[in-house]
Order: C-alpha cells, then structure tokens, then sequence
C-alpha cells in the first residue's frame, strides 16, 4: 500500500505571479487541488477511477493559513493527507513548505462525492471501501476548522459577473479556484500592497453554471477581517471569510 502521505513539488513560475512577484492565493490553491487529485489517483480514488462508477468528487469547504507566500522561481512542496473519512464526507488536510522544509501554510478542504446523474452525495464509505485505509489521524493539521460564515445582507452589490465559458470545469459548473479569483477582484491593488491574505475560509453551498448572473456582496468585520457573499439572485452560492494582515 503506498504511504499515506503524498509530497509533491511545484515551480512558481512568473506567469501564476502578481506585481508583488509572490505566487497568487488562487494559484497556492490550486497547487493544493492538483496534490490532492494526483494523491487521490495514485491510491485509485481519484477523476478517472471514480467517474467510471459515475461519481465525481466536489469540493465542500476550503480553509487555508499562509504565513508567507513563495516568490519567482521558487519551489513549493504540498503535502495531503486524509484525516477522516464520514458517510457523505471526506477531511483531507494539506502542509506547504520552502525547500528547506520551513512550513509556510496549512489548509483545511471538505469533499464530497456525488452521484453524476442525481447530483446528490453518495455514501462513501459504501462505495469506496477501500478509502479508509488512508486515513492518517496522527499527522497534525495546527489550524482552526472554520467557523460559520454568516450571510451578507441590507447592501450594495460590490461588483457582479455572468459565468462564462472559462469559469466551467470538467464536471459542468463553475471552477472552486474560479470562485476565488472572482472575490478576489473585489478588492483594490492598495489592499495587496499594504497587506497579505492570512487566512482564507469558503464554503461552497450550490453549483453555479453557465449564464447565471451572479453578484458580491462584501460586509467588513473587525481586526481586519470581511466577509463575501456570492449570490444568484436571493440565493448565496459560496460565501469566504477573509483575515489579511500587514506587511
């Protein structure tokens, strides 16, 4: 049986860089979502095994700690593990270091698998036995599982975009990464230059698709803190808890 724990190596190249010459928060994240699916493919529960069974595994929460963001032509180790396994959920945990081994942030992810046809959430256990071999409940992940989220309401719309093409993923709606670049545009270059994304918390709570017309409402919280709201309509479809701080 391969190891619990996968190591994978990734290169920050200019073009996933901002002007600050630091690799983007989308881009961390999607090192971290590559390292998860190539861990999961190697143990036989990743895209290509499980779509064969019609099932397709879908990204349910997302919390993430950066202590400090690798620059150009650096390296960035990402580490995932399974730290449990429910009925219709499974808790997969994520360390990223230097190449020297210094630890520069954490993540935290929720996973669903459903059904292709229904879109309803199967029984994993039941349909992934095997799963629960990988569960390492002894490798520490330090940071705080996330707190509620609550709606943003009673305000202006920050900004509002209709999905298109180039936010669609493999499973027909809209990308968890696409998500965070749209909140992300919210704000201002000042707030990147003055100041760094320290923690980041979304819950995804229904799929978006093409064509739906989706607006952001923003709510700032105490200590640097604020909360966005993606809405469809009355209907929130992801909300992110954002905690920045100094540079």
């Amino acid at each position: 049986m391969l190891s619990k724990v996968g190591s994978f190596k990734f290169h920050i190249e200019s073009y996933v860089c901002d002007f600050t010459e630091k690799a983007t928060l989308p881009v961390i994240c999607n090192f971290g979502l590559d390292a998860a699916s190539i861990h999961a493919q190697q143990r036989g529960y990743g895209f290509e095994q499980i779509s064969q069974k019609n099932m397709a595994w879908v990204l349910s929460r997302l919390s993430i700690e950066i202590s400090e963001y690798p620059g150009y032509n650096q390296e960035l180790i990402v580490e995932t593990w399974v730290e449990n396994v429910t009925r219709f959920f499974t808790q997969r945990c994520f360390r990223f270091l230097d190449p020297n081994d210094k630890v520069i942030g954490y993540a935290r992810s929720i996973w669903a698998a459903i059904d292709l046809q229904t879109r309803r959430p199967v029984d994993i256990p039941e349909r992934m036995p095997g799963l629960v071999d990988y569960i390492d409940a002894d490798k520490i992940c330090p940071i705080e599982v996330m707190a509620k989220i609550p709606p943003v309401e009673d305000v202006v719309p920050d900004m509002g975009y209709t999905v298109r093409y180039s936010d669609i993923d493999i499973n027909k709606h809209i990308n968890s990464v696409k998500y965070i670049e749209h909140v992300l545009n919210v704000f201002d270059l000042n707030s990147f230059k003055e100041k760094f994304i320290h923690r980041f918390d979304i819950v995804y709570l229904a799929e978006g698709i093409f064509g739906n017309k989706l607006k952001l409402y923003k709510h700032i919280d105490v200590d640097d803190t604020c909360i966005i709201d993606t809405k469809r309509e009355n209907e929130s479809i992801c909300r992110c808890r954002i905690s920045w701080k100094s540079i």
